[in-house]
């Protein structure tokens, strides 16, 4: 091919501009922290969404969060001054002859070995469960035992599911929809919108976030546990309650009524600094509706910043869901959560005896928080085009 041709085809065939997202993407794609920490993200969360099959009746292979391994005895019983045969035994308590001789090791010894047909004297106490409580890690117990038996473990993937529906939930309905559609319609429009929206997150901020949780959730917490049971008994389920649906939506309602209003002065703040711009005052000259130029223009524009902003939200998100449960005003029992885990952990003798009941859950904390703000930096780096 002729050089002539070559330079038609470079001229009739244009390279096609690159969008800016796929840009931002690849520059982000670039940096190893991010690509780290989405990584650490997709797994943790991955893990706390698996534990979803649960609520559905799947077996997840994880053992109940809320079963205790404590001792566990029983004692023969008489009938008519006539002690109870062994088959009958483990049929009334539905266990095997097996797992009688595995942890009665003694009877054994004096009776021989155990069968249906084995009488043992009345009353005769029979060991039916191992104490498995504080046990340290082990191949049975990966991350040990609590002071009830529970395995960490387990409970720790559970808790990673509480934080998933606390997290995704929180964030969008309070950074998503009240945050962000709040600031720029104030930033937009101005004037009394403006005034009354900004006056309301003035009242929001105006004190402690705890303290108007604590408010909320003592107010709240009975009526919306009755709501659900009625709900329960209204459309014969018996899981929501079990699963701690009550406490998400308390929770998550409590956080988005709180976290807007810091969202929503940020993005009418950025969203002043462009209204004047010139594709704005084009877009409304050809007559571009309100929400079009919302959607259109204005998010566009501060785009970095949201990105920015939703991935601190979620890290805030998940920090505040741990330290409410741990002052006691956040997720109840049963439902596994980190803040229960970290309270049930104790002081510092505990810590210093039974350090696992501590490191599980900021083992899993801690990569969340660090993995969300650091994520949130990168994202800023690739996409803010002041930065590059």
């Amino acid at each position: 091919m002729s050089a002539r041709s070559e330079r038609l085809d470079t001229w009739t065939m244009p390279d096609r501009s690159e969008s800016p997202f796929r840009r931002g993407t690849r520059a982000l794609l670039r940096k190893r922290v991010a690509v780290v920490c989405m990584i650490t993200i997709f797994v943790l969360y991955g893990a706390g969404m698996y534990t979803f099959l649960d609520a559905f009746g799947v077996d997840t292979g994880l053992q109940d969060p809320t079963q205790t391994n404590l001792s566990e005895r029983r004692t023969t019983r008489e009938v008519n001054g006539v002690p109870e045969s062994l088959g009958s035994f483990t049929e009334r308590l539905g266990v095997e002859i097996a797992t009688v001789a595995a942890l009665n090791p003694e009877l054994v010894d004096e009776y021989g070995p155990l069968t249906t047909e084995t009488v043992l004297p009345g009353r005769t106490e029979i060991i039916l469960g191992m104490d498995e409580s504080l046990q340290p890690p082990s191949s049975r117990h990966w991350f040990g035992t609590d002071r009830s038996g529970r395995d960490l473990f387990s409970r720790a993937l559970f808790s990673l599911r509480t934080t998933v529906v606390i997290t995704v939930i929180s964030v969008v309905m309070g950074n998503l929809f009240l945050g962000l559609g709040l600031g720029l319609l104030a930033g937009y429009w101005g004037g009394r919108v403006d005034a009354a929206v900004m006056r309301l997150a003035d009242l929001v901020l105006a004190m402690p976030g705890l303290v108007y949780l604590i408010v909320i959730v003592a107010v709240l917490r009975d009526r919306i546990t009755d709501w659900f049971r009625s709900l329960e008994d209204a459309i014969g389920a018996d899981w929501l309650i079990a699963q701690g649906v009550d406490d998400y939506v308390l929770i998550v309602f409590a956080m988005s009524l709180l976290g807007w209003a810091g969202a929503a002065r940020f993005y009418r703040g950025q969203v002043l600094s462009l209204r004047e711009r010139e594709f704005i005052l084009a877009a409304e000259t050809i007559g571009a509706g309100t929400p079009r130029v919302l959607v259109r223009h204005l998010f566009p524009g501060i785009l970095p910043w949201f990105v920015v902003g939703f991935s601190a939200s979620m890290g805030e998100m998940a920090g505040n869901e741990v330290v409410l449960t741990w002052l006691g005003i956040g997720i109840t029992a049963p439902t596994p959560s980190f803040g229960t885990m970290v309270a049930a952990a104790g002081g510092f003798t505990s810590l210093t005896q039974y350090p696992w009941m501590l490191l599980v859950p900021l083992l899993f904390v801690l990569p969340i928080l660090l993995a969300f703000n650091l994520l949130g930096d990168a994202i800023n780096d690739a996409l803010n085009p002041r930065l590059r």
